[in-house]
């Protein structure tokens, strides 16, 4: 399945964990209306697309985890200012660089 863009309305959503799901498509820009999400776990599922910018809208988000997909493009430079404290975009993902420091 894919991520709906109807997941836009539980912002009140703090962690959202869904990996190993075998996921397809893209991360609809709507995952960037999720204001209180903490932790963002899809890693080892079928992502592919690119990051949206809307994620760095995600200003309580301190675990990024999107490893183990088929993740490319850049990273948005603006993940540098949420409060991240575990970012793993590894894996089989495939971003260009130079990726954020």
């Amino acid at each position: 399945g894919t991520i709906p863009p109807q997941l836009g309305i539980f912002w009140q959503l703090q962690e959202l964990y869904l990996d190993g799901n075998a996921i397809s498509g893209t991360i609809p820009p709507e995952t960037g209306k999720l204001s209180q999400l903490n932790i963002l776990s899809l890693n080892t599922n079928s992502i592919s697309g690119t990051i949206p910018p809307e994620t760095s809208k995600l200003s309580q988000l301190e675990w990024l985890d999107l490893a183990n997909n088929d993740i490319s493009g850049t990273v948005p430079p603006q993940l540098n200012n949420l409060p991240l404290t575990n970012c793993d975009l590894g894996g089989t993902n495939h971003f260009a660089c130079p990726l954020p420091a």
